[in-house]
């Protein structure tokens, strides 16, 4: 137990990686494919899905190493916190108070493109800018100017989240398969 808890970075980003995709994916399949409003166990998954993106953002710091200066590597810990501190007071919610803290989770994505040149695979960190551009400007709109995407519009968020996955799941998980 205690290998568990005193892992690697390696094996925490691996852990915290396919913890990730593990949640999106059954997310998907329950919300997405089923259509299920309220699907059994969804704030389990939800707690899971910040708990393994905060997990990423903090083994994203031994992944760069020295491609960032040492306050932006600090900031991961600061944004890995943040990300499951709110996650976690949004449990219980029913609106989209995460809309915020969804764009500024896609504008470190957009810096995470920038900074991981030649450490994260270029589709990957292109699916970064992507995602994290389109989300910028999607949740921006929600989170600033209680705007709404039309009905019509809906799919682009299929894209945002295979950006998201690719960008901030797998491309990590395969830099550090690499490392």
């Amino acid at each position: 137990m205690k290998s568990f808890f005193a892992s690697t970075d390696k094996e925490n980003a691996q852990q915290a990686g396919y913890l990730f995709l593990i949640v999106n994916i059954l997310g998907f399949v329950t919300t997405g494919l089923m259509g299920m409003e309220a699907p059994p166990g969804e704030k389990l998954v939800n707690f899971f899905w910040g708990l393994s993106l905060a997990g990423v953002f903090l083994t994203i710091k031994p992944l760069l190493g020295d491609n960032v200066p040492e306050n932006w590597r600090e900031g991961t810990t600061f944004l890995a916190a943040a990300i499951f501190t709110a996650n976690t007071l949004l449990l219980g919610s029913d609106g989209n108070e995460f809309a915020p803290f969804f764009f500024f989770i896609c504008l470190n994505m957009i810096a995470l493109y920038a900074v991981s040149e030649g450490v994260i695979g270029n589709i990957y960190r292109y699916s970064l800018l992507v995602g994290g551009a389109i989300g910028m400007v999607i949740s921006g709109a929600g989170a600033f100017f209680d705007y709404e995407l039309p009905e019509a519009l809906m799919p682009i968020g299929l894209v945002i989240w295979l950006a998201f996955i690719l960008g901030l799941g797998v491309g990590p998980l395969l830099a550090w398969r690499d490392r």
